[in-house]
């Protein structure tokens, strides 16, 4: 018997696009959890958001954080909710509404609730 796919949202879909333009780094944990070796890269390297960190923490597991303006964030949650930074912000207008989400047909009530928000952190 087959595996049912899960269905994935459109507002996540769109996240992902947005994400696809952000820098990503990739690192190892070492010995630190998770969290602390991304939170210890971003100090040392003096990273600037926005930017994707992939930390992986073993042959099998990979945990992805979003670095924006206001901390350390979960890839997934900034992809849930990208209309929330400033920054992503800026990478949509950059490229386009119009081109970035092409294809998604994002419902009006998908655009209500990222208009609601819109202004959120800023």
């Amino acid at each position: 018997m087959s595996k049912k796919r899960k269905r994935i949202s459109r507002r996540r879909l769109a996240g992902q696009r947005v994400l696809a333009h952000v820098t990503t780094y990739h690192l190892e944990t070492g010995q630190h959890k998770p969290v602390t070796a991304a939170r210890r890269f971003i100090a040392e390297g003096g990273l600037t958001s926005p930017a994707i960190l992939n930390v992986r923490r073993n042959e099998h597991t990979t945990d992805r954080f979003f670095w924006g303006e206001k901390g350390l964030f979960s890839a997934q949650y900034a992809e849930e909710n990208h209309f929330l930074f400033p920054s992503l912000r800026l990478i949509v207008d950059a490229v386009g509404e119009d081109r970035m989400f092409e294809g998604l047909e994002l419902t009006a009530d998908d655009w209500e609730e990222i208009e609601e928000y819109e202004y959120a952190f800023v």
